[in-house]
């Protein structure tokens, strides 16, 4: 073999050596490597789902696995209706739950048909053992068909049919009783029927009259018996849909709609029961104070209890006014104990309220500030005959902001107490009753009739007068010297001021007979006579006798001596 042969092939030798060295020498590749060094993730655990087996509304176990495609909850579902169906079946008998262990599951059966399948995947979610937790399942499933048996039981339906027919004539009663007595109600209030048990006042009035309050009070009632008729439904309803198995639970969910806003008001009155408790403390103490100050009062203006430098006619205002502070102190104290009074919206209401007050009552409280002065200034006291401005007659009223006075025309005069308060107040009767109230009347006299006269004249007058006092007895002033004739004041005491206007007009016939009787001419206020001989200008009856001053002549149109009279100026 040739030398250069042998060469080449040792060449080729040390390459393929070369070659598979670089390959075998080459370090790994970056992802390999990573691949190689990454850690193997933990298994996923299993996680079990949860479905109760509910069967007349009672928990029986749980299921907590599926099966293939079917999830735990379908799984209760379908179980929960296999087992209530056997439960309430009246004719089913006795059914007698057995186990039957297979490979890998154990069924439980009834009457021919398998309830549930307890598997392996069911024990070890449960961490029992298959038999052992099928054998809990069998006994829970045979408890709930016989109590299912019992409740649809010829007793148990007779039962509930008699709950039912109670409830319906309870129902049936209740309703023909209210629509009894609400028509018995709306025949009393008809104004075509008899009224005598209403009120005389209510009977009379136009708006009873006119049928409007019948029609009002007969769609009030219309409106309370169906609402009542409604509720009344609505509370049988779930007490006969309980009294059956199969509609027991239905009536339960029915019941629970019915007592949901019940149950929320029942915890909101919970809530505020504190707050109610302290209204009523609060109420009682207000009412128990309000009686103690009446009391109080009236026992001061009777006079058993003194005060000093206290009227005992002040008791009655005085109670009203502490008793109306006492019930405003309590509303602030009661209204600031709720708990929706610190909301912003009340107290912007509040502040509201006190700005139109300030703003609106400007007036109010100035009459209720004089109210106050005049009863504690004792200007005058219910009953006194008092003159205020033009009105004059009997207090019959001294309010917070009036005065009421009953004229002698028997007209009730309302007077705001600012007006009272800054105009004069004649009072009558305030030493009429220990003094006397002096009556005063004036008439002018001629010069031709000496003082003494007419002294004597009005004195005698003043005696025949009914209420007039002996004791003082009258006097007479001259009051002025005019220029035809003589004022004189005549001044009368009496005891009775309510009868003023009947005592001034009694005083004047009097003055008028006496005058007349002596033949002195009154000249009141002023009279202007043409002294030619004419008849004095007295009444006729006096002068029937007296013959005409023209000697006895008189002509067609002069027959009484009142015919030559020359009317007054006035």
């Amino acid at each position: 073999m040739p030398i250069t042969s042998i060469s080449q092939r040792l060449l080729r030798l040390i390459l393929l050596i070369a070659c598979l060295l670089l390959i075998l020498g080459r370090p790994p590749v970056a992802g390999a490597q990573d691949a190689e060094t990454e850690p193997t993730p933990a298994p996923t655990p299993v996680t079990f789902e949860g479905a109760p087996v509910v069967v007349n509304g009672q928990e029986l176990f749980l299921l907590q696995t599926r099966v293939g495609s079917v999830t735990a909850t379908e799984r209760a579902a379908l179980v929960s209706q296999r087992i209530a169906r056997l439960a309430s079946n009246p004719f089913a008998g006795e059914l007698v739950v057995t186990i039957i262990d297979a490979a890998d599951a154990t069924d439980i059966v009834a009457n021919g048909e398998v309830l549930v399948t307890v598997s392996n995947a069911d024990a070890a979610a449960a961490g029992r053992d298959r038999h052992e937790l099928a054998q809990e399942w069998a006994t829970l499933i045979q408890s709930a068909i016989a109590q299912g048996q019992t409740g649809v039981s010829v007793r148990a339906l007779s039962a509930g049919l008699a709950l039912t027919l109670a409830v319906l004539v309870v129902l049936i009663v209740l309703i023909w009783l209210i629509n009894r007595l609400g028509n018995r109600l709306l025949h009393r209030l008809d104004p075509a029927t008899d009224s005598g048990r209403l009120p005389p006042t209510l009977a009379r009035s136009e708006f009873y009259q006119s049928g409007q309050f019948s029609r009002l009070v007969h769609g009030a009632l219309w409106a309370f018996k169906i609402s009542l008729s409604i509720f009344l439904i609505t509370v049988a309803v779930p007490v006969v849909l309980r009294a059956f198995p199969d509609t027991h639970d239905l009536g339960t969910r029915f019941g629970r709609v019915l007592l949901s806003p019940l149950a929320r008001l029942w915890d909101g009155i919970v809530l505020v029961l504190p707050d109610l408790s302290f209204l009523l403390v609060l109420t009682a103490i207000t009412w128990l104070v309000t009686r103690l100050i009446t009391l109080f009062f009236r026992e001061v203006g009777r006079g058993t209890l003194r005060l000093p430098s206290f009227e005992p006619e002040w008791a009655a205002f005085t109670a009203r006014m502490a008793n109306f502070l006492v019930v405003i102190v309590a509303l602030i104290i009661g209204f600031m104990s709720l708990p929706f009074s610190e909301l912003p919206v009340f107290q912007g209401i509040s502040a509201f309220v006190a700005l139109l007050l300030t703003l609106a009552s400007s007036s109010a409280i100035a009459n209720i500030i004089a109210g106050i002065i005049l009863t504690y200034t004792g200007a005058f006291r219910l009953g006194d005959i008092v003159q205020i401005q033009s009105a004059t007659g009997e207090v019959v009223g001294k309010y917070l902001l009036t005065t009421r006075v009953r004229t002698f025309k028997n007209e009730v005069v309302s007077l705001p107490n600012s007006l009272v308060l800054s105009t004069s107040i004649t009072n009558y009767t305030r030493l009429a009753a220990e003094n006397g109230l002096v009556l005063h009347t004036t008439v002018t006299i001629g010069y031709d009739v000496p003082w003494q006269k007419a002294h004597e004249l009005l004195i005698a007058a003043a005696g025949d007068t009914e209420n007039i006092l002996k004791r003082p007895p009258p006097f007479v002033l001259q009051k002025a010297l005019n220029d035809f004739s003589i004022g004189y004041e005549l001044n009368a005491l009496t005891r009775r001021p309510e009868l003023l206007p009947r005592t001034y007009s009694a005083l004047h016939q009097h003055i008028l007979d006496r005058f007349a009787a002596a033949g002195v001419e009154i000249m009141s206020p002023n009279y202007i006579a043409l002294r030619d001989g004419n008849a004095l200008t007295l009444p006729p009856a006096p002068l029937e006798n007296q013959p005409p001053a023209d000697g006895g002549r008189r002509t067609t149109d002069d027959k009484s001596p009142l015919a030559n009279r020359i009317p007054p100026i006035p």
